[in-house]
């Protein structure tokens, strides 16, 4: 019991209510699962074909899948109850992770079979994810909306942390089946909570859905939204540009700098992500709080933007090696500057009704450039050394952080207080949501 509790106050969950917890906790759980399925099933393709090009195939095919079901499904969790839209993922996700572990324990790998649970299950990751984010008013007190983000993104780190140690683990020890087995059960609990938490405080659907437009009209009303406010716009494309070059650091840049420019094994590669997993950890919490009491809002995502560029600026200058740990976990704490007081303002200054769709746009925005920038790499990693690149890109990072500051209302809005932010967007964009 008291370990319980000391554990819910370091979260700062304690203040925020069991009805937050549990649906939390049910995300933390989905996401341990989903983290033991992909090594699962990577393990598995690979032993099973032998084939990079195969397990490739299957991957883009995936990512594609989950990133084109955010904009195109969007629209499910304003015009729907958000905890039915989420129970339903759910249960995708358990009925794909289910039809996988079948298909293990028979010892039946069929690339079509499994690429299409993969797919189904990306796509159910997909509509849920925004909704994580645009059903926290509703769970959460208004005036701890800023605290109920830095749980979830704390949620997250923890995830990110213990996710692949866990499945190495399960696959190492055990097999493939049982990282399956326990994806299959962490969906299961995670059903389980959202139930009881659906039968005890139900939902209500957003208010203006009543006479709600066509699919159609609802998916590219999501576009015309976020283009026409105009604070969003910009934070998407900024945070596209800078998708574009940390997606391909971590999964291109970054092995083989250690590889071949540092001539070390791949266990530092987990050294560096690991310290980024503890920045970001960090930067859900104590450091997001020290910085929020010293530096406005605008600041501060201008400051994550720039210790972005700034972790991949000094890998390229190839620092002490017991150094560049440091510039990893200075770099996950800016990503967490960035996502939490980004999210906050959005979830609150946006009509409850746009809300998901708002959510499901810009995260489509920002993960739409990272494959092209995978390209980009590939092509320029062939002309150009691996420092070269990432001194340039850390450099761009580092010059667009700046350009927060131009955007107009930015610094108005993001200075608010939350009190302050209900629907602030549809009083300085009234032709966005028009369709009120």
């Amino acid at each position: 019991m008291l370990g319980n509790l000391r554990f819910s106050q370091l979260l700062g969950i304690s203040t925020l209510g069991s009805r937050l917890w549990r649906f939390q906790f049910s995300f933390l759980i989905m996401t341990l699962g989903g983290r033991c399925n992909q090594l699962a099933v990577a393990w598995w393709a690979l032993d099973s074909t032998r084939s990079a090009a195969v397990f490739s195939t299957m991957i883009a095919c995936a990512i594609c899948a989950e990133v084109l079901a955010k904009p195109l499904l969007g629209w499910a969790g304003d015009r729907h109850n958000k905890m039915d839209v989420v129970m339903l993922c759910n249960m995708t996700s358990l009925a794909s992770a289910l039809a996988l572990w079948l298909l293990s324990v028979a010892g039946w790998f069929h690339p079509v079979l499994v690429g299409l649970c993969m797919i189904i299950g990306s796509i159910a990751v997909g509509v849920r994810d925004p909704i994580q984010s645009s059903i926290i008013p509703l769970l959460a007190d208004k005036g701890q909306i800023a605290l109920a983000f830095r749980s979830k993104n704390m949620m997250s780190s923890i995830a990110l942390l213990i996710g692949p140690g866990l499945a190495g683990i399960l696959v190492s020890l055990w097999n493939i089946s049982a990282a399956l087995a326990f994806d299959v059960a962490a969906a299961t609990i995670a059903i389980g909570l959202l139930r009881w938490l659906h039968d005890a405080t139900p939902l209500p659907i957003a208010t203006c859905i009543a006479n709600s437009p066509s699919r159609i009209a609802m998916i590219l009303s999501g576009f015309k939204i976020v283009y026409r406010v105009r604070v969003e716009f910009f934070l998407a494309l900024l945070a596209m540009a800078v998708n574009f070059a940390l997606y391909p650091f971590f999964s291109i840049l970054l092995p083989l700098f250690v590889k071949t420019e540092l001539g070390l094994p791949a266990w530092y590669i987990g050294v560096l992500d690991t310290s980024f997993g503890v920045g970001i950890l960090l930067g859900s919490y104590r450091a997001l709080g020290w910085i929020s009491n010293h530096l406005p809002r605008d600041a501060s995502i201008a400051l994550g933007f720039a210790l972005l560029g700034g972790n991949l600026f000094v890998t390229g200058i190839a620092l002490p090696l017991w150094l560049l740990p440091l510039a990893f976990l200075t770099g996950g704490v800016g990503l967490m500057l960035i996502n939490v007081h980004a999210s906050t303002v959005r979830t609150l200054a946006t009509p409850e009704s746009y809300r998901n769709r708002m959510a499901a746009t810009v995260a489509f925005f920002s993960s739409a450039a990272s494959p092209l920038g995978s390209i980009a790499i590939g092509v320029l990693a062939k002309g150009f050394s691996l420092a070269w690149i990432m001194n340039s890109l850390g450099a761009l990072i580092g010059v667009l952080s700046l350009t927060v500051f131009c955007i107009p209302y930015f610094a108005h809005i993001m200075r608010m207080q939350d009190s302050q932010l209900a629907d602030v967007y549809a009083e300085i964009y009234p032709t966005a949501f028009d369709s009120r």
